[in-house]
């Protein structure tokens, strides 16, 4: 096989790689728009200073009710996957991207903080401004030294519908110490540990397996230095 021949079938490869998700989806409307997830933001709004089981079972109702909303996650255009490689990432769980992604996340070991980069993509579909909103929430996971993946922080960003005359995209961010199981960052010794991040919005996610009906999760390397 000839050079050109050769670069003639590696351009086709690439062609399939970089339409596998087609125009028209990945402009279409979702299957879930606004009008679900104001549905969801008025009734965890409605949750405000229940008690935390009660709080917690309908959290867990409302995921139940809304999961099939994941099937929006077949739209991903595939610069989102791009993105996340050029990060040194990889997408380990995808719900919806229409609204939000997170294609890039970062640890600080010396200051025990993870940073997670939010793209806001619509001026609808988080409540009302300034209230009730939403969030947008990351829960961090680190692998112990059996590999298996702990929760070390969560925590979120408020954010609410954009005012007349604002135009998407928008870059929030979600900074979140490590509170928890942190045997797994330490010492820092400069190895290398197995991270994951999780970004969900409005339903906080509930462990390191967790599958976000509306964002996304992305496994990645962090070095614990000094």
């Amino acid at each position: 096989m000839s050079v050109k021949q050769k670069l003639r079938v590696l351009a086709g490869l690439a062609a399939l790689v970089f339409v596998s998700v087609p125009a028209s989806a990945q402009n279409a409307a979702p299957t879930c728009g606004g009008d679900v997830k104001e549905t969801v933001v008025q009734a965890v709004a409605a949750l405000d200073g229940a008690p935390a089981a009660q709080k917690s079972a309908a959290l867990d109702a409302l995921y139940n009710k809304y999961a099939f909303c994941i099937q929006d996650s077949q739209a991903t255009p595939n610069g989102f996957f791009v993105a996340a490689q050029e990060c040194g990432a990889g997408v380990s769980s995808l719900g919806s991207l229409f609204f939000e992604e997170m294609s890039c996340a970062g640890y600080d070991p010396q200051r025990r903080q993870f940073a997670a980069p939010v793209k806001i993509k619509q001026v609808f579909g988080f409540g009302g401004a300034p209230i009730p909103g939403s969030r947008e929430y990351v829960l961090h996971c680190v692998a112990d030294t059996a590999g298996v993946l702990q929760p070390v922080g969560t925590d979120s960003v408020h954010l609410s519908d954009a005012l007349s005359g604002n135009v998407p995209t928008w870059q929030f961010a979600v900074i979140t110490s490590a509170t928890m199981n942190l045997q797994t960052i330490q010492p820092m010794n400069n190895q290398t540990r197995n991270a994951r991040s999780i970004l969900s919005w409005e339903l906080p996610p509930t462990g390191c397996n967790y599958v976000p009906i509306w964002g996304n999760a992305l496994d990645y390397r962090i070095r614990l230095d000094q």
